[in-house]
């Protein structure tokens, strides 16, 4: 005899706050139908990133890897983003620091030049801080036109010349002055994100940051 599997079930939030002595139980999946329908990014899964503009690179990193224990460090200095920037192409120049906590990467951006970007706002009102929440994308053409087309903003599309597509959008938070971020999960981004979440978790604190010149490493690439 076979019995039917049924889906775990949550309290129906709405019911109980009603005061109902029968508050309805609802799937899981028809609350994940419902956030999905509320909040565009529900899709997207887990956050993966967080970005933060920082005035002094060097040390943003030293306070995250002393105060917070976060580390190792890869520092990539002189990327350039060729993008375009709210309709208008724009090459910002940055360097960033990338660090993780669990599976959650920690990346540090100081933009090195005054071409507009995401994060001339920030610099120019001396806004240091959290800058983005980022999702990898597995189908990122998909992903912008469904977030379009749910309403969100886009701010910055970059295309690397070494590969992979980052988008910005505006938050959806009344208020809120952060972006969301695409990153196109490439091969290269699937390697970063396992080399660097296994280095996370063996790191006792010793090792210095892993310094690249991506100008140099592309020079010498040709």
């Amino acid at each position: 005899m076979y019995h039917k599997v049924h889906e775990p079930f949550e309290l129906d939030k709405w019911s109980a706050a009603a005061g109902s002595k029968t508050a309805r139980r609802r799937p899981v999946t028809e609350f994940r139908k419902l956030n999905a329908k509320h909040d565009p990014t529900a899709r997207l899964g887990a956050i993966r990133q967080l970005g933060y503009v920082v005035e002094n690179l060097d040390r943003a990193v030293e306070a995250w890897s002393k105060g917070l224990g976060v580390g190792p460090w890869t520092v990539i200095r002189n990327i350039p983003l060729h993008s375009s920037y709210r309709g208008a192409l724009s090459q910002p120049l940055i360097d960033i620091a990338l660090a993780y906590r669990g599976d959650l990467q920690i990346e540090l951006i100081k933009q090195n030049n005054d071409a507009p970007s995401p994060y001339r706002p920030f610099i120019e009102r001396g806004h240091y801080g959290l800058h983005h929440t980022a999702f990898v994308s597995e189908q990122i053409h998909d992903d912008v036109r469904q977030l379009q087309q749910a309403g969100l903003s886009l701010v910055c599309d970059i295309n690397m010349p070494t590969g992979g597509r980052y988008v910005y959008f505006q938050s959806p938070v009344p208020g809120e002055q952060t972006f969301i971020e695409l990153l196109e999960a490439t091969p290269a981004m699937r390697r970063m994100f396992e080399q660097g979440i296994a280095a996370a978790a063996g790191w006792d604190g010793s090792s210095p940051p892993t310094v690249i010149d991506f100008a140099a490493m592309a020079q010498a690439s040709r």
